[in-house]
């Protein structure tokens, strides 16, 4: 933590972004962690994360497709998808949201939505017909979530102004907070309550040697900024 409270001492001035990945990537240099998508936390057993100013988007918590069926991205984006691209028209890709709290619309074709079983421990992402017929239910057991969701056992959530100067962006990061010891079953609560949602973003390879093949552009769990402090024991701010 004073590792943290230290950075952010430094930082009473816009820095020039250096790299293509933006507020998060810049925060990552000062802090000497090096680009990487390893399933451990970033800087010294904390995961960090960074957050615009004022922005109410949502932020990445991990990533992990369904366990089941197998192959689950294949299968949701050629059972599930549209055709996106008049360059590749046999191609279908699937880009939706998915919450706990109420069903979206997919494709103007289906249902989805996500729900917990707690008896068989698993989260089912239920798929149903614009009748509420259903169609498929694919799931990741929670065992698999525990350790997708590892690396988020204490987190530091730093947030930056943005200015553009020379058609660069540049940072100031002005707050920061600390969220220790994440706790798995406010996660599924935080689900159910819709403050979560699963973005699907399956597409597919249009040239190379996988052309056609799918392609994940990074499926995860997302939360609001604001929604951070429901899924752990204790947070503060620095």
């Amino acid at each position: 933590m004073q590792n943290f409270r230290c950075h952010c001492r430094l930082c009473i001035a816009f820095i020039p972004n250096n790299r293509d990945g933006g507020i998060g990537n810049t925060f990552e240099d000062l802090l000497g962690i090096a680009e990487n998508n390893k399933k451990e936390a970033d800087f010294k057993g904390f995961e960090v994360k960074s957050k615009r100013l004022f922005n109410s988007s949502y932020v990445s918590l991990f990533t992990k497709s369904p366990d089941n069926p197998k192959q689950a991205n294949s299968y949701l984006r050629e059972n599930f998808g549209e055709i996106r691209d008049e360059n590749h028209s046999d191609k279908k890709k699937l880009y939706t949201s998915v919450f706990g709290h109420r069903s979206s619309i997919v494709c103007s074709k289906y249902k989805m939505k996500l729900k917990v079983d707690s008896q068989n421990k698993r989260l089912d992402l239920v798929i149903n017909d614009l009748k509420d017929k259903n169609l498929s239910i694919v799931s990741w057991d929670f065992e698999t979530l525990k350790k997708a969701s590892s690396k988020m056992t204490d987190l530091f959530l730093v947030f930056a102004e943005i200015k553009t100067e020379n058609k660069k962006n540049q940072y100031h990061f002005t707050a920061g907070e600390i969220y220790k010891d994440f706790d798995f079953d406010k996660f599924l609560k935080e689900i159910e309550k819709g403050g979560i949602m699963f973005d699907i973003r399956i597409g597919v390879y249009n040239s190379g040697k996988n052309y056609g093949k799918t392609h994940d552009h990074g499926s995860g769990f997302r939360v609001k900024a604001a929604n951070f402090k429901n899924l752990y024991d204790t947070y503060g701010t620095i």
